[in-house]
């Protein structure tokens, strides 16, 4: 996480386009950049004035400099439509009704947990990835169902990692049964953190939706 150098907003405002692999978020009065192509995020205080759309972004002309030195702004005027990421999750999926993971159950969760483990991909590669990936969301039963065998499941893996480990495999084991979630990240400054979590609309898959109010969506998969 770096933090870039504050700057004054009295001068004319100046517009150009996010490169097509940084994400940006306005929380507060500051300005949160995720650079996907290096995997790390950019913070700068203090952008009242500054405003984002889509990839594109109206800010003073110091810091349009410093982003175009960063290589966080791409060359010539072509346009990357971007559909903001959904809203924080306000809602609990159904209560599932209590089922024991079967064997067929543990052994694809023990091959997805294998193989999810042994890599470390950026969030470039796993956007990459998970980008053409089938899989219903219209079935909120089945959806809970699922992630109610997952977390029956997951105690007993050798490692369960971060946020993002746990987000993917859940992530694949839905979709080994034909199910799907969206995968959003967010952000929160002072302090900064950022985390990931899944959601179908308005219903939380991951976790408990009032966990998530500190943070701003920045992207999806």
């Amino acid at each position: 996480m770096q933090t870039a150098t504050p700057h004054s907003f009295r001068h004319q405002l100046e517009r150009g386009e996010l490169a097509q692999t940084v994400r940006a978020a306005k929380v507060g009065s500051d300005l949160i950049l995720l650079d996907l192509a290096t995997d790390g995020y950019l913070l700068v205080p203090n952008c009242d004035d500054v405003r984002i759309e889509g990839g594109t972004v109206e800010a003073p002309m110091d810091l349009m400099l410093e982003l175009a030195a960063s290589e966080l702004l791409q060359s010539g005027q072509a346009r990357h439509l971007r559909p903001p990421p959904p809203p924080i999750p306000l809602l609990r999926l159904p209560e599932a009704p209590v089922s024991k993971p079967s064997v067929a159950d543990m052994a694809a969760f023990a091959v997805l947990w294998a193989d999810t483990v042994r890599r470390k991909p950026t969030i470039q590669t796993l956007a990459r990835q998970f980008a053409d990936r089938q899989g219903r969301r219209d079935d909120l039963a089945a959806i809970s169902a699922r992630v109610a065998l997952f977390r029956q499941m997951l105690p007993c893996a050798p490692a369960v990692g971060a946020c993002l480990f746990q987000a993917e495999l859940l992530l694949r084991f839905l979709n080994a049964a034909d199910l799907d979630a969206e995968w959003v990240f967010g952000v929160r400054v002072w302090p900064f953190l950022a985390h990931c979590w899944l959601q179908v609309g308005e219903h939380c898959v991951s976790q408990a939706p009032d966990t998530l109010a500190i943070y701003r969506p920045i992207m999806a998969i």
